[in-house]
């Protein structure tokens, strides 16, 4: 038997129920849960809402999303069983410590051929833990296929393994996605600067992927509403923080910000919120030739002037999780380089609606985990 936490009513404590293991998947492995990531995108689920400015979208219209649903998307863990038809050439055995990739999609279409199953379109039917697909907030999850089963080396511990595919990947993508344009402006004015925005779970992930990644002479700036979030990143070693202090105008709040940047603004910005209010100021702070990142699922609608982005060879894009390839490299990464995450905060499966509430409410500083253990799984 296992245990699973069920997303039941917009807002309602989730339920925690009894079910059997499901049957292995023939190409696939049954994973027992050891940790699971709370994220941002379970409370999308959770209040059944994203916010798109003029209009709101719910889950609950994508085909097959049905509640109840199980989220989670971020699963460390160990392999449980493992299909008849499983690839052997995956290299998996029962016992393996493993972090799932969720990002899966219908592994027939063009994208999912070409290693790129984040951006199937039907991948709402396979995602595991958004909707369709029961996830990792529970003692053991199914995955179809062993490819998004990956081994993980001995100097990763399951608890930061659980935040890699999701936390981890995206802001790994986005990090490699300004990364060129960073070494250009180190080449062309000796050094980069660069805005995280966020000092949350992925903001102190970028972080630490950034200073990993970027020219040691790269200055890297972090800003939030929240000082007590900014003394974390100020601990974890970036150059500077700017506190947006909700009480001051959106001029006083713009002249702090860009007086942080290297000559004006900012070479890179990465926006962990994407907020009508942060993508605005974000873009004023842009310098140009720059890129801005727009990566947080805050929501709402923003208005750029729009000849600054011709005339100053400005860039905006936006960065959805990562691939399966992209996982790998981040797994490697991260072992190679010992990288920390950032502070971690514990919960038990039966507490896992008091994890939401606090992360809605902006009170976990860090990265969120539901910790499984044996008495779980019974």
């Amino acid at each position: 038997m296992m245990k699973k936490a069920e997303i039941v009513g917009l807002n309602k404590p989730l339920r925690i129920v009894q079910v059997d293991i499901p049957a292995t998947p023939k190409k696939g492995a049954i994973v027992k849960v050891a940790y699971s990531g709370v994220c941002h995108s379970d409370i999308h689920q959770w209040d059944d809402c994203i916010d798109l400015g003029n209009t709101k979208i719910g889950l609950s219209d994508a085909i097959g999303y049905k509640l109840p649903v199980v989220p989670g998307h971020e699963i460390s863990g160990t392999v449980y069983s493992i299909g008849e038809e499983a690839d052997a050439a995956a290299g998996l055995k029962v016992g393996d410590r493993v972090a799932v990739y969720p990002w899966i999609g219908c592994s027939k279409c063009g994208v999912c051929t070409h290693g790129k199953s984040e951006c199937c379109k039907e991948r709402q039917l396979t995602i595991i833990g958004v909707g369709a697909s029961s996830g990792g907030h529970s003692t053991h999850v199914a995955v179809t296929e062993v490819q998004f089963v990956v081994k993980l080396p001995d100097s990763i511990p399951l608890d930061l393994a659980c935040m890699l595919p999701c936390s981890g990947l995206t802001t790994y993508n986005a990090v490699t996605s300004v990364l060129d344009t960073v070494e250009k402006a180190t080449l062309y004015h000796g050094k980069a600067s660069v805005l995280i925005i966020g000092a949350g779970g992925l903001g102190l992930w970028s972080l630490r992927l950034a200073q990993a990644l970027f020219p040691p002479t790269t200055e890297i700036t972090v800003a939030d509403i929240s000082e007590e979030k900014l003394k974390v990143a100020k601990d974890r070693g970036c150059h500077d923080t700017v506190f947006w202090d909700r009480s001051l105008s959106a001029a006083d709040l713009h002249k702090a910000t860009i007086s942080k940047g290297n000559k004006g603004g900012f070479d890179a910005i990465m926006d962990f919120v994407n907020s009508q209010v942060t993508a605005e100021r974000a873009f004023r702070c842009l310098k140009p030739y720059g890129l801005h990142v727009m990566v947080g699922l805050f929501g709402g609608a923003a208005t750029f002037p729009l000849p600054m982005l011709t005339l100053g060879a400005r860039q905006i894009k936006g960065v959805y999780v990562g691939s399966l390839q992209q996982f790998n490299e981040l797994i490697d990464l991260v072992s190679k380089n010992k990288l920390d995450p950032p502070p971690l905060n514990y919960f038990k499966l039966n507490d896992v609606t008091k994890a939401f509430t606090l992360l809605k409410e902006g009170k976990i500083n860090g990265r969120g985990l539901i910790k499984h253990d044996d008495k779980a799984s019974l």
